[in-house]
């Protein structure tokens, strides 16, 4: 079910609040301001979808509570240690514009993001708490290629492919991110201090039943 909020402020609570691990924001562009959803999983046997509009946005929201004074904020980088931050993850359209979804296999809904830092902020969201980010899967399209992450909000939830395309292949095994700086670059070295690395991994193929695929190669 869909679910409409009264206020950003409440996004955010429902975001961040007691929250071991804040769940990631998805936002889009409407004719007049931006919607901002997150999926929250109430009952085990499905996601739920929250959503809010406002005229702000930025790469993260920041959410604190002092002695009953409650903020909301957005930012472009992580540096006030004071907030709790939700990563915002940028769609390329609604996910609600069209009845059906492409599929990926096992029916898991395949979504395009605006640009690469979103995918980095999906992979990279949980190691503020501790837990590895999750990897990026690439693969070759006819011009350029196709960078990936698959997600699941639960152990028995079902998973999400969310993908951006990029003009170049690259050759490097890692995608080396800054939070605080707003920097994604490419590298084999990982030795570097002050950044956070994500792994890559390179696929040959897909299984035959792969659903609609932008522009495959092959």
């Amino acid at each position: 079910m869909t679910f409409e909020l009264v206020s950003i402020n409440d996004l955010g609570r429902l975001a961040c609040a007691f929250e071991r691990t804040p769940q990631p924001i998805f936002a889009f562009k409407g004719n007049k301001s931006w919607n901002l959803i997150i999926q929250f999983q109430i009952d085990e046997k499905k996601i739920d979808f929250f959503h809010v509009q406002c005229n702000k946005i930025g790469s993260f929201l920041g959410y604190k509570n002092v002695y009953g004074n409650e903020i909301v904020e957005f930012f472009s980088v992580v540096q006030n240690a004071s907030y709790i931050y939700a990563p915002i993850i940028f769609l390329k359209k609604s996910p609600f514009k069209h009845g059906e979804h492409n599929k990926f296999p096992g029916n898991v809904p395949l979504i395009e993001l605006e640009d690469i830092g979103s995918l980095i902020r999906i992979v990279t969201y949980k190691i503020l708490y501790e837990e590895s980010p999750l990897p990026v899967f690439l693969y070759p399209l006819i011009s350029g290629s196709a960078l990936f992450t698959m997600l699941s909000y639960s152990e028995e939830g079902p998973a999400r492919v969310y993908y951006v395309k990029v003009n170049e292949v690259p050759q490097q095994n890692f995608i080396k991110y800054a939070s605080d700086r707003e920097e994604t670059d490419y590298t084999d070295n990982v030795d570097g201090s002050g950044s956070i690395y994500v792994k890559i991994i390179k696929l040959r193929s897909f299984p035959s039943n792969v659903g609609k695929w932008p522009s495959r190669k092959g």
